[in-house]
């Protein structure tokens, strides 16, 4: 008779999974004697990260880059809580991750035992979902529910609680579902309303200076070519929000960049310029729009398509709302659009975009004697590793320049985090990454202090033989942290720079990975063109000034208006 673990382990491979990434424990033990045959004989793979932060940050990695769920596994008590940041890192970059975590057993819940967490009390605001089984015969239905709720409308994570003594029970004969069931969970509708579509169309036809403004809702409705087809046939400029940069090629000639608090000025003076906005799969976020007034100020027409209808109701007023999935929105909308039929000529303002665009250069690309540049050595990496290849980045300056001048040439390949800015996410969502997608050549852009939050997952990359190249901006300091002091507190440099330790071509070698240490843009593009070769673990070592600016920026609380593109502690 099957286990209540059997079952789990069963449920999960009916939903098509493949990879778990965990560390087991007391109780979540049992999950893992069960699946034990399954990696014998191949159907599952078990990923052992050192980390279960870096378990939730993989499973994510996974499920950014292959548009499928990720898994992950940890056990009760602090192995649960341990799943947090990684969790509400991809329920705020809405990424479908889910979670199974052992529980305490049910006589003992409540009791302060052993390694017991209130884990419905712990992730019900920071996941999409969250449920503790309470019998054996409920493990079927919500392991399919879990996958059904992660990626129904906006994707979010779900975290399914289970009791030890669940998983050591029998039954004999399992009912496995064949949809779902969810009490008072609805997916969102895709409204095709013509009325509202007509109006969309009538705005972005007699608009003069209309904009496309694009998030990850773009990616995970697979919409590019929906938005790149409206953008071409209308002849207006795309902008997106910062996850938004993985939606677009970024060697379109109608992309301009990220917008926003650390975005391309361009993007941001285009976006405040314009008189009609088309915003697909994104929200108005402080960190695209940094001061709502701004926007509203500028009275331009807002027309919103979102899979989540709350969205079209927060911080700006929407002047057309359409709910539903990108993809076929936009489809509607262009069918619209030729009823209506084009009326203004654009090409004005685009020439208009592409002046803001060459007078902001002068800013962006310039060299100093004996310093490498991080837009050079993005641009060196960019030039030397394949078109198709998944970019990873950690959270600090080094997020901020690959914002900026990374240039991402296909959809789906550059996942950072975003919404909650998750130090040490680079790496081990580069491994989950990999596992996705094992024939593409992974690279996480990380810094010294994001990649010291979760570096010892390189063990897990070296054991487990996960081919991925971390880039290291080593500045021996929290280098975004540092500019703020040093920009707008007065140069009170305080709790940010790191002494001499660690040495990253030593300690990738301890960890049994390739370690380069890469002192000029020629030495940048020989480790990368090796560790390619090699196809295993590497990490390049970049030495960068410690007094470096991630540029363009703002100043706390400012308006995309304030942007700050010259290096203020130098006269003009």
């Amino acid at each position: 008779m099957p286990t209540g673990a059997r079952i789990t382990i069963d449920a999960l491979k009916r939903e098509g999974v493949k990879v778990i990434f965990g560390i087991p424990g007391l109780s979540n033990m049992q999950l893992y004697d069960a699946f034990i045959e399954d990696l014998q004989n191949g159907e599952l793979r078990h990923v052992l990260m050192r980390h279960e932060q870096a378990a939730a940050h993989a499973a994510d990695g996974y499920a950014r880059a292959s548009g499928i769920p990720g898994v992950c596994t940890a056990t009760s008590g602090p192995g649960a809580t341990n799943l947090v940041t990684g969790l509400i890192t991809a329920y705020w970059d809405s990424s479908p991750v889910i979670a199974i975590t052992g529980q305490v057993p049910r006589n003992s819940i409540g009791k302060m035992a052993f390694q017991e967490a209130d884990a419905m009390g712990v992730f019900e605001h920071i996941t999409k979902y969250v449920v503790e089984i309470k019998k054996l015969e409920e493990i079927p239905i919500w392991i399919k529910n879990a996958f059904y709720i992660a990626t129904t409308g906006r994707p979010g994570p779900v975290v399914v609680d289970i009791p030890r003594d669940i998983f050591y029970e029998k039954v004999e004969e399992v009912k496995w579902p064949e949809k779902p069931m969810v009490k008072g969970y609805k997916e969102f509708p895709t409204i095709i309303d013509r009325q509202k579509l007509k109006k969309a169309a009538e705005i972005l036809v007699n608009a003069e200076r209309p904009i496309i403004l694009v998030g990850t809702g773009v990616v995970w409705s697979n919409a590019t070519q929906e938005v790149l087809e409206l953008a071409e046939y209308l002849h207006v400029p795309i902008v997106s929000t910062f996850p938004g940069k993985s939606a677009i090629p970024h060697d379109h000639p109608l992309y301009f960049g990220a917008m926003g608090y650390y975005g391309r000025a361009e993007a941001s003076m285009a976006a405040l310029e314009s008189d009609a906005m088309l915003v697909v799969g994104a929200r108005f976020s402080d960190r695209t729009f940094t001061s709502y007034d701004e926007m509203i100020e500028t009275r331009k027409k807002f027309i919103m398509i979102n899979i989540d209808p709350s969205d079209g109701e927060r911080a700006i007023k929407v002047d057309v709302n359409l709910v539903g999935n990108a993809k076929i929105l936009l489809r509607e909308l262009m069918k619209a659009i030729y009823e209506v039929g084009k009326k203004n000529d654009h090409n004005a303002w685009i020439k208009r975009v592409k002046e803001y665009k060459e007078y902001y250069s002068q800013f962006y690309y310039y060299d100093e004697p004996n310093k490498l540049k991080p837009w050079k050595i993005l641009k060196t990496i960019r030039n030397t590793i394949p078109r198709d290849a998944i970019v990873t980045t950690g959270v600090g300056q080094h997020q901020m320049w690959a914002e900026v001048f990374w240039e991402v040439l296909e959809p789906r390949t550059f996942l950072s985090s975003t919404g909650m800015g998750t130090m040490g996410f680079g790496l081990p969502a580069a491994m989950g990454a990999k596992l996705a997608k094992p024939d593409k050549v992974v690279v996480d852009l990380d810094g010294d202090g994001s990649f010291l939050m979760t570096g010892n997952n390189l063990a897990t990359a070296v054991d487990e033989h996960i081919p991925i190249i971390s880039v290291v901006f080593d500045n021996r300091t929290l280098g975004l942290v540092r500019q703020v002091q040093d920009l707008f507190f007065g140069n009170r440099i305080v709790g940010v720079d790191y002494g001499p330790s660690p040495d990253f071509v030593k300690l990738a070698e301890a960890f049994g990975a390739l370690g380069f240490n890469a002192t000029s843009y020629e030495e940048i593009e020989k480790s990368l063109k090796t560790a390619m070769k090699e196809n295993i673990p590497a990490v390049i070592r970049i030495p960068v000034d410690k007094e470096e600016l991630a540029l363009p920026t703002l100043p706390p609380g400012g308006r995309l208006k304030q942007v700050i593109v010259r290096d203020p502690r130098k006269s003009s």
